[in-house]
């Protein structure tokens, strides 16, 4: 008998975007964040009691046309007690005056599903906080009993600051590129 070890992962989502030219209304995501729009950036700007906000993106492209959801899903099979998702790379940074450091990631864990997130939940107001996207962060981890599938919600959402100094002469636009790794301890 032969049995290879399994690490399987797979992202519904193949892009998060973050569009601030767009959108005549301010709506929000599923865990309460504003989605990134022209309407709720500028309802930012005008509210004198936030010096920081959290958005979520404007929309989330899919492999899949049909899905829509204001997250991607995250699913893990394997046949290894002990596993952990990993941001393992990053390629670009976000131009001035944002940075890699405004990005957040949060993994939702839904139920019936092995392991845990390692991350934690930017707040809705005060001082954002949350789990930096940055390259290395584990995300999701097991540390038994890990076997068979599981799934998870993952959000990434963006820190913007009242004083971001944007270009006045076009439209600032930046992109990155974020690899996710399954591997066992």
């Amino acid at each position: 008998m032969k049995v290879p070890p399994v690490l399987r992962l797979s992202l519904d989502a193949t892009e998060y975007l973050f569009d601030f030219t767009v959108g005549t209304s301010v709506a929000t995501n599923s865990l309460g964040f504003p989605k990134a729009t022209k309407a709720a950036y500028e309802v930012f700007l005008d509210d004198v009691s936030k010096t920081k906000l959290i958005f979520a993106p404007t929309s989330i492209t899919f492999a899949d046309t049909s899905i829509s959801n204001d997250y991607g899903t995250l699913r893990i099979n394997t046949n290894q007690a002990q596993w952990v998702v990993k941001i393992h790379s990053i390629t670009g940074n976000l131009d001035a005056p944002l940075s890699n450091n405004r990005l957040k990631v949060h993994a939702e864990q839904v139920v019936g599903s092995k392991g845990s997130s390692l991350t934690s939940m930017p707040g809705l107001t005060g001082t954002p906080g949350g789990t930096n996207l940055a390259a290395g962060t584990n995300i999701i981890q097991a540390t038994s009993n890990g076997q068979g599938r599981s799934v998870y919600k993952l959000y990434y959402l963006l820190e913007m600051d009242i004083n971001d100094t944007f270009p006045s002469d076009s439209v600032y636009s930046s992109t990155i590129n974020v690899v996710l790794l399954l591997t066992t301890p």
